[in-house]
């Protein structure tokens, strides 16, 4: 007895649906592409933006009371005409055991009504310069920095930094007193009113948060995308502008009053009134560094691994690796390509064609199609 005519194609059937299965999606014919070429392009998935700082190691170089008890004073008082009193000279001590004693420098992002303060200058003109520095414990993009202020005014003069390894920084931004010190302390040209920026990548300087009011409470706000040309589809040089690992605020003048700044600058600090230099110190209360997981565009959700302290990209449009970074075997059809705001770019199957001819004396039947490997 002869085989029958329709095992062969019965047999075929079998096999691509066993590799649609596999492969997790139905098995396409010819005519599949086509329609999904016709439907509109998709655009890429990003992950929600966090602030990041809330998770991050933060350190500072220097703390008031952390040797012991300093007596500082807040610079409201002394605007405002009013006689010395105590509630408004207070004790700051890390080693004490009342809290409200301490401010180290993790009340900068625990979201509490806290803060981190700084020695006064009282205690050194060496405390014009302190550092803090956030390690993130990944690479991030970063969309924005926030430093709002405590009990004293914004810092003066100071650099915003970047750092992928901790150990190599450039600069994000920098703000300075006076445009003038943009030319000579930084050799940038300011840029004056609100920052704006031309390029992608540029660094700019600018006075604008560096006034001496408000005293208390003030905030200075760091856009590192919104604002630039390529915001609305970023390039790969702005990308690479705002990846960090590492944000540095490196504060090197605190602002003084006009009234004070010629006698801080030309008398030893231990002939000048310690109630002028105990007001003098920085305070911060909130720090906020909004980023997002780096998923090249084929992420929605970045979930955090508290095992590990790590997020990672739960990758989409066929994507593999910590990064949504290439392709997954079996989808490489084209080269990877990172998704943007208007197209996905999502990674294909390769697709094999194939044509079955069946001869027999009563039937011809000539089949063309394709499918999606599963290997």
């Amino acid at each position: 007895m002869g085989r029958a005519p329709w095992l062969p194609l019965l047999l075929l059937a079998v096999a691509l649906s066993r590799c649609g299965s596999l492969l997790g999606q139905p098995r396409r014919s010819q005519q599949r592409p086509q329609q999904q070429q016709a439907a509109p392009q998709q655009r890429g998935l990003f992950p929600a933006v966090l602030n990041l700082a809330s998770n991050a190691l933060i350190t500072a170089n220097a703390t008031c009371g952390e040797r012991g008890p300093q007596m500082y004073c807040k610079l409201v008082e002394h605007v405002s005409r009013q006689p010395a009193r105590n509630p408004q000279c207070r004790i700051c001590d890390q080693r004490s055991r009342n809290p409200n004693l301490r401010h180290p420098i993790s009340n900068a992002i625990d979201g509490k009504n806290t803060w981190w303060q700084s020695p006064s200058i009282q205690n050194g003109i060496e405390y014009h310069y302190v550092t803090i520095t956030l390690d993130l414990r990944q690479v991030f993009q970063i969309a924005y920095v926030i430093v709002k202020a405590a009990n004293s005014p914004r810092p003066g003069n100071w650099i915003l930094e970047r750092s992928l390894d901790g150990n190599n920084y450039e600069p994000w931004q920098y703000h300075a007193i006076t445009d003038t010190e943009c030319l000579t302390r930084y050799n940038i040209t300011p840029r004056t009113g609100p920052p704006s920026y031309a390029k992608d990548d540029e660094v700019i300087c600018t006075s604008y948060y560096s006034k001496i009011h408000p005293l208390e409470n003030g905030e200075i706000h760091t856009s590192l995308i919104n604002g630039r040309p390529s915001a609305d589809d970023p390039s790969p040089t702005l990308l690479e502008f705002t990846s960090a690992r590492y944000i540095r605020l490196r504060f090197q003048r605190i602002r003084t009053l006009n009234a004070d700044l010629m006698m801080l600058a030309h008398r030893d600090l231990n002939e000048i009134d310690p109630i002028v230099t105990r007001r003098y110190y920085y305070s911060v209360k909130d720090i906020s560094a909004g980023g997002m997981c780096i998923c090249y565009g084929h992420a929605k959700a970045c979930p955090f691994n508290p095992a590990t302290n790590r997020s990672f990209c739960a990758c989409e449009h066929n994507t593999c690796g910590e990064s949504c970074n290439r392709c997954c075997p079996g989808f490489n059809q084209r080269p990877w390509q990172a998704g943007t705001f208007l197209v996905k770019h999502e990674c294909e199957g390769t697709v094999i064609a194939f044509l079955l001819i069946v001869h027999h004396p009563n039937i011809k039947l000539i089949i063309a199609s394709s499918y999606t490997t599963c290997i």
